[in-house]
């Protein structure tokens, strides 16, 4: 039900915003004058008295390092000079100018439009701290935030939900460090442009974008950075992530003792590098699909090192597709949960390396697809495919291979070379599969190849039925044990061959 008091709060609200779109004095700026800090609210300092939400921009910019301060005093005995339509903080060559928020916890800094933090190309230094307050910026006329400077939020809250954040851009260096506060915007690009750079570090509290996240968008080897740490909380589920976006930038997001909650991920643009990491203590959670290396000639890399990454409701491609450098997804610790993983795109390379930790995957695994050169490297820790098959194929001028040199990899079947070539190899560690492994096909184009040159690779179960069915290829015991229920050999397409190691085989089905 709308009451007296709500049509009263709609009424001054619409009226602030008739003001700011309608006044005559909107074409008037206001800038700071005093070569020195002082209170906000020191009328005299200013070139046209306090301001207000009629002027078209409240502006510091002139030369002499200063900070200029808005605390509770200014809010609650000056409200109307905190209620703005455009804000810019500057500086000249050698100066530092800082506005700072001082604990202004029960009003707000108000930003009906734009707020803008720097210059650009940057010759000074320009700050904005706010410390338990708030800061609203609104975008009322497609205004955004953007951080060309230093800007620190420490306790209370900064809201943007109708307007980019933007941090380094066009040449530009931009740092936005977020500590213990509550951080709701539209959307966050850190660096676009040109030579630009930008920093983001959340370190406590919780973030929540409605829209999505980029992490380096610009171009000629510009980069972007994003810390989350101390049991930190970002939540970007309407849009995509992108880590690495445009040519030849990079972005790296690492993720230490902090939560993710993300729709899809993708890293590696065109002609990009996207990176990102995940610590001990951390929860990656990706409702979508997470792609590695997305863009012409861009790549991406995961790094693994402890906490959770869980990509359970949609696919995890390492290497997606296009013309791309080598893609990377390595587990050296933690838990890595995904539904299905594909291992390699057409004209695209990628690696999946498990060395520590366990990964589960409650769908299939294919290495290798058209023109691509894949590999499944496993050293330590385990990987387990519960309910698929694991398919190891390469079409055409490629290479797929999976190399087990410890751990241990566990899987129902296993499929060597279907239409093309495939490989395992075992040096040391083990592989076991429930139900079979089969290599090639001796009616077609398939040619699989399994070597045990140490460690063990078991085919059983409980029903005795554990088969390894050479149809196209060789199957080589060097070193190591080799225990199957059923080894097949009925086509003259394939060959065993047995120089050394052990030996179990419960039956052996020959022509």
């Amino acid at each position: 039900m709308r009451t007296r008091c709500n049509e009263w709060l709609i009424s001054i609200s619409l009226g602030a915003i008739a003001v700011l779109f309608a006044s005559p004095l909107m074409a008037q700026t206001n800038s700071w004058l005093a070569p020195f800090s002082d209170e906000w609210e020191a009328f005299p300092d200013w070139q046209f008295g306090l301001p207000s939400v009629t002027q078209s921009a409240v502006i510091i910019s002139n030369a002499t390092s200063k900070v200029v301060t808005i605390d509770k005093q200014t809010a609650h005995k000056f409200p109307g000079s905190v209620t703005i339509s455009n804000l810019i903080v500057s500086a000249q060559n050698g100066v530092t100018n800082t506005l700072m928020l001082n604990k202004v916890d029960d009003m707000e800094l108000h930003v009906l439009n734009g707020l803008t933090l720097g210059n650009s190309p940057p010759v000074g230094e320009s700050e904005l701290i706010s410390s338990k307050s708030t800061l609203v910026v609104d975008g009322l006329l497609g205004g955004e935030l953007l951080d060309d400077g230093v800007m620190l939020i420490t306790g209370g809250s900064l809201i943007a939900t109708n307007c980019s954040i933007q941090v380094g851009t066009d040449t530009a260096i931009g740092v936005l460090t977020i500590s213990k506060a509550v951080v709701l915007a539209r959307d966050l690009t850190i660096t676009s442009g040109g030579l630009s750079s930008g920093s983001v570090v959340v370190a406590g509290g919780t973030m929540t974008l409605s829209s999505f996240l980029t992490v380096g968008n610009g171009f000629f080897n510009s980069p972007g950075s994003l810390l989350l740490a101390n049991d930190t909380v970002l939540v970007v589920t309407n849009g995509e992530t992108d880590i690495g976006g445009l040519s030849e930038s990079s972005g790296s997001m690492t993720v230490s003792d902090a939560t993710f909650f993300a729709a899809d991920v993708f890293l590696g643009g065109v002609r990009s590098v996207g990176t990102l990491e995940i610590g001990k203590g951390s929860r990656v959670t990706v409702g979508g699909q997470l792609g590695i290396g997305f863009g012409v000639q861009g790549s991406g890399s995961v790094f693994l090192d402890g906490g959770e990454l869980d990509v359970t409701n949609g696919p995890t491609h390492i290497g997606v597709g296009l013309p791309s450098s080598a893609n990377n997804l390595a587990v050296s610790g933690g838990l890595f949960l995904a539904r299905d993983v594909s291992v390699g795109a057409t004209n695209s390379g990628g690696t999946l390396s498990i060395n520590g930790g366990t990964s589960i995957l409650s769908s299939n695994l294919q290495v290798g697809v058209p023109i691509s050169s894949a590999t499944v490297l496993i050293t330590a820790g385990h990987l387990f495919v519960t309910n698929a098959p694991i398919v190891v194929d390469s079409i055409g001028a490629s290479n797929a291979q999976c190399i087990v040199s410890g751990g241990h990899l566990a899987s129902q079947s296993i499929q060597l070379g279907v239409s093309d070539e495939g490989a395992l190899i075992v040096n040391a560690g083990s592989v076991s599969a429930s139900v079979g492994i089969t290599l090639g096909d001796c009616n077609g184009t398939g040619v699989g190849n399994a070597t045990v040159d140490g460690g063990q690779l078991t085919v059983t179960n409980s029903a005795g039925t554990g088969f390894i069915d050479v149809r196209n290829g060789v199957l080589t015991l060097s070193s190591g044990v080799l225990r199957v229920d059923k080894l097949v050999m009925t086509n003259t397409c394939g060959s065993f061959v047995h120089t050394g190691g052990t030996l179990i085989v419960g039956t052996v089905v020959g022509p």
